[in-house]
């Protein structure tokens, strides 16, 4: 009896197979996403001098140890959501009147005069400049103070007052932690800031315009507005975002 040829299997399509489901799985399947912040870090500069001394009242410092346990001006805080409350209370203290016997930061109140007799001394000074040949950088650096303060002619003319409130040019969040420390409580401390800083500011563009900071923010970035710019300046202004991050002890 003649034995029966066995047929082969056609194989050609299997590398195909193999590629679409590895696609599929490419496709469908879902990644971890690790909780970051992103933040401009200042250039280095080269300081000739000795820094000048931060007043305690200027300083929110945030500490925490190898344990995960958290210090806020020296306070222990067993609860994460007490930070941002506190953070409040740092810029609002003294906002509308200055009370040196409390251990906030002061606020200066500059009226539109003292803005437009700074404007005319800066371009005068860096007209002089560039009269001498001086260098650019000293140049640049005039020109970089008069756009701040027509950055704040703008904000006092929008704000609609007699005078634009600052906190303490000083006053800054100071972040400390241990290289122990878990990242997730160094992402709670970050989310704690930015939920107070967001919180200023929204309720700010509530009082001022009747809508919320978030909107202003979408606003600009779709239409890259000139006047959604002057609100987010000025809000900006009034609650500046100045945190320090201390380079982690063991």
């Amino acid at each position: 009896m003649a034995k029966r040829e066995l047929q082969e299997i056609n194989a050609g399509s299997m590398a195909d197979i193999a590629f679409l489901l590895l696609i599929f799985f490419l496709v469908t399947t879902t990644m971890d996403k690790d909780t970051a912040f992103v933040r401009s870090i200042p250039k280095k500069v080269e300081v000739k001098q000795d820094p000048v001394e931060v007043e305690e009242r200027n300083i929110l410092a945030i500490k925490a140890n190898n344990q995960n346990q958290l210090m806020v001006r020296g306070e222990i805080f067993s609860d994460p959501s007490q930070i941002s409350e506190f953070i409040l209370k740092f810029y609002k203290t003294n906002e509308i009147n200055n009370d040196v016997a409390n251990n906030f930061p002061l606020y200066s109140h500059t009226s539109m005069k003292q803005i437009d007799d700074n404007i005319r001394l800066v371009e005068s000074e860096a007209e002089d400049l560039e009269n001498k040949g001086a260098v650019k950088s000293m140049i640049e650096f005039k020109y970089t103070q008069l756009e701040e303060w027509i950055k704040k002619k703008r904000a006092l003319e929008l704000l609609g007052g007699k005078d634009l409130p600052e906190i303490h040019f000083q006053a800054n969040i100071r972040i400390e932690v241990q290289q122990a420390t878990s990242y997730e409580i160094f992402a709670q401390i970050q989310t704690e800031i930015q939920e107070a800083i967001y919180k200023l500011r929204d309720d700010k563009a509530q009082e001022l315009w009747g809508e919320s900071y978030g909107m202003l923010k979408r606003k600009f970035d779709a239409e890259n507005g000139a006047q959604e710019k002057a609100k987010l300046d000025l809000l900006d202004i009034l609650y500046p975002a100045r945190i320090i991050e201390v380079t982690p002890k063991k």
